[in-house]
């Protein structure tokens, strides 16, 4: 007896309760309608997975909104300038194909003084040649006339090369 006054889900303690029930108040009462209350005001559980689910859509809906449809994102249009001036180095920084290997093109101003020196000290050499007799009497004659004739070959030659476009020095 003591075991039973302990456990709630004996047969007595079935029969207390039907018993101190009022049966007629019991019969009156709408459990339905109670039930209906009750889960209305009870906390609707939904499975957290759903409301992740649900999270995760109204994120994509906010993205989809703000994307405007053709129009190139401004990270691939700051890459494709990116890749421009790379490509635009990389051609800059190719050797020139014309210019044959272990040589390098002259600068212009360079070329320029190098072709003034050399038109100067021609014009010096035509005065002493021009300035020298006209006879070859003696031997040191005929070998400055030869020698002052053969600086002026080979400078008529350096012009020539000094007038072109473009001229090439032999690297060290």
């Amino acid at each position: 007896q003591w075991y039973q006054r302990r456990v709630r889900g004996t047969i007595d303690h079935f029969y207390r309760e039907f018993n101190s029930c009022n049966f007629q108040s019991c019969l009156k009462r709408n459990f339905i309608a109670e039930n209906a209350r009750k889960a209305k005001a009870a906390p609707i559980r939904v499975d957290p997975m759903k409301i992740h689910d649900r999270e995760v859509a109204k994120k994509k809906e906010e993205v989809t909104k703000s994307y405007q449809r053709g129009t190139v994102p401004d990270y691939l249009k700051e890459r494709v300038s990116q890749w421009k001036e790379e490509e635009r180095q990389r051609i800059a920084n190719l050797p020139d194909p014309t210019v044959p290997e272990g040589h390098v093109v002259m600068d212009q101003k360079e070329k320029e003084e190098t072709l003034s020196v050399l038109i100067k000290s021609k014009e010096r050499l035509v005065t002493q040649l021009q300035n020298m007799p006209l006879r070859n009497d003696t031997l040191r004659l005929h070998n400055t006339r030869n020698e002052l004739e053969s600086k002026l070959s080979e400078i008529d030659d350096a012009i020539k090369i000094f007038s072109r476009p473009r001229v090439f020095i032999k690297q060290e």
